[in-house]
């Protein structure tokens, strides 16, 4: 082996190596939500992540709104939410119910979750009465 090719199959392994460690990076998006409450009760709004965990999106009193954003990788559609370190938590579910009882009464509000498509903004006008919470889309 000549001279020339040795330096060129030495330079193959670091040429791998920074590829390989590069990160891959993918459009992230905001997905914004805005919740009014139509109804007599208050609402909370949480989401599920990771089967185990709910986190709190907020709450409205009658008459009030609430509006949150999570995050959507519009590469591979996964909906997140960053925790306090700055990781994606993958999103399995958002609802409102009546606060105080949002599990059990709850709305869910479903997540577009598709490949190379950006989700639209969710306007919902929700209502917790009885023993579910009814949302519509404005």
């Amino acid at each position: 082996m000549g001279h020339d090719m040795k330096v060129h199959l030495l330079l193959i392994p670091a040429f791998v190596s920074i590829f390989a460690a590069t990160p891959a990076l993918s459009a992230a998006q905001a997905l914004d939500f805005a919740v009014e409450n139509t109804g007599k009760t208050a609402l909370k709004c949480s989401a599920a992540i990771a089967h185990w965990f709910s986190a709190d999106l907020g709450e409205a009193a009658p008459g009030a709104s609430i509006s949150f954003s999570l995050g959507v990788d519009v590469d591979s559609g996964t909906v997140f939410q960053k925790n306090s370190v700055g990781d994606r938590m993958a999103v399995q579910r958002v609802w409102c119910g009546r606060k105080g009882d949002d599990w059990r009464t709850r709305n869910e509000i479903p997540l577009e979750r598709r490949a190379g498509v950006a989700p639209e903004p969710v306007r919902l006008r929700c209502a917790a009465e009885g023993a579910k919470t009814l949302c519509v889309a404005q």
